[in-house]
């Protein structure tokens, strides 16, 4: 093989597991590490097995197939001729992982062709992600292996492994703790200021739904999510944090802050054919315009049923809610979608944001996101912005809003109008 066809491709199984171990001592909730698991099926046993130089050629071949679903920073190894893992490191979530897994499928759906020989995959992915479903190297190749397993004994491409619970910090019966917490409408909402650079502004805030703080016990949000999407909890969680929303909005609007909303939409909350009509009755409620809230969705979210999606987006674009591309710029994402979805926002994935200062090729990964943006007609929001390093770069490049810790940390709703107040007045000191 030449260097680029095995661009990625780790040597051995024992340097999968120092590098995968390597990289879940450097991960965290911010910056997470995903294993997939993936059983390809091979039409081309017997051929292989006649013919011992036919393997090494379909390897050759397989890894020219994979290359332009991989970022450069992805590894994979096979751990037979028919099973391949893989280490994608620095995801801000596992939906990054999903839409990986997808990106995947859908270059192996497309027939290997080797002289006379055709060769068809119908593969199975497993992937698991750390901190999310384990901490350590062996247990997380085994839970990924396991939902790997579940995917073709369910015949299902691919399956996402379920969270596995530290017994210690999370409630005995969680699916019943979510429910009770429900129940009692006592979700906690957190804000996040968006800076505009251009007029030193904040014309924006991103909700984040948290487990309630004095709760005896704690759940962290991706888990409080992921559950509730398991347990069919999640379109109930999806209203409350709506509602809470909107009627914390029509509080500061009462008040003299006028500012959009954005509220994260989960993958499966999209398939949901009511949630437009659902969210129309809420603005009514609260009387707030659709135009006051903007819609956050990952790109995975937009593969399970694409034709579903595109109808649901421009149905919510119709009412008049802004939409978004959450965590872009990951290696995974679409060119098709800026072209196909009416989306008018990007937000560019924090791992980039945070390494480009270091690190040139973020750098200039970041600097084309923004200028792609700009040539659709989109504007750009930087996340995880840090660093006045950061923010001076981000401003040069032309970005056109940032959010991040370098402002402020996410906030009960209460404190943002005096947040706003005072960032007003010390404007010229931060920008």
């Amino acid at each position: 093989m030449t260097n680029q066809q095995t661009h990625g491709l780790l040597p051995s199984l024992d340097a999968f597991m120092k590098m995968l171990e390597t990289e879940i001592q450097a991960s965290n909730e911010q910056q997470m590490v995903a294993v997939l698991v993936l059983s390809l099926q091979r039409s081309d046993r017997l051929q292989a097995i006649l013919n011992p130089q036919y393997a090494q050629i379909v390897q050759t071949h397989f890894c020219e197939s994979l290359q332009p679903s991989l970022r450069a920073k992805d590894r994979f190894v096979f751990a037979t001729d028919s099973e391949c893992w893989f280490i994608l490191p620095q995801l801000s979530s596992e939906a990054l992982a999903v839409l990986a897994g997808h990106r995947l499928l859908n270059a192996l759906s497309v027939p290997l062709k080797i002289e006379s020989h055709t060769i068809f995959f119908q593969p199975t992915i497993g992937i698991a992600c750390t901190p999310l479903h384990a901490g350590k190297a062996t247990d997380l190749l085994r839970i990924a292996d396991q939902a790997q397993k579940n995917a073709q004994l369910n015949n299902l491409r691919f399956e996402l492994a379920r969270v596995q619970r530290d017994q210690r910090n999370t409630p005995d019966d969680l699916p019943k703790a979510i429910k009770k917490v429900l129940d009692e409408n006592a979700l906690e909402m957190r804000y996040q200021p968006k800076v505009d650079l251009r007029s030193k502004s904040i014309k924006s805030v991103e909700a984040l739904v948290r487990w309630p703080a004095d709760h005896p016990q704690s759940v962290a949000t991706n888990l409080l999510i992921d559950t509730a999407e398991q347990y069919g909890l999640i379109e109930q969680l999806t209203i409350q944090v709506v509602n809470k929303v909107l009627q914390e909005a029509a509080s500061w609007e009462s008040m003299g802050l006028h500012v959009v909303v954005w509220i994260n939409l989960s993958a499966r909350l999209l398939a949901l054919e009511q949630l437009p009509k659902i969210l129309e009755r809420l603005l009514n409620v609260w009387n707030i315009p659709a135009s006051a809230i903007g819609l956050e969705v990952t790109e995975s979210a937009f593969i399970h049923d694409i034709e579903h999606t595109t109808a649901l987006l421009f149905e919510l674009k119709n009412l008049g809610f802004r939409l978004s591309i959450d965590d872009f710029g990951t290696g995974y994402s679409s060119l098709a979608y800026l072209r196909r979805f009416p989306i008018d926002e990007l937000k560019i994935d924090r791992v980039f944001v945070q390494g480009m200062i270091s690190s040139k090729q973020d750098k200039q990964i970041v600097q084309s996101i923004i200028g792609l943006a700009h040539n659709f007609g989109l504007s750009v929001v930087a996340e995880g912005v840090e660093q006045e390093s950061t923010l001076n770069a981000l401003r040069l490049m032309g970005c056109d809003e940032i959010q991040g810790f370098y402002f402020a940390q996410p906030m009960p709703a209460k404190n943002l109008l005096d947040w706003c107040e005072e960032f007003n007045r010390h404007i010229v000191e931060r920008l």
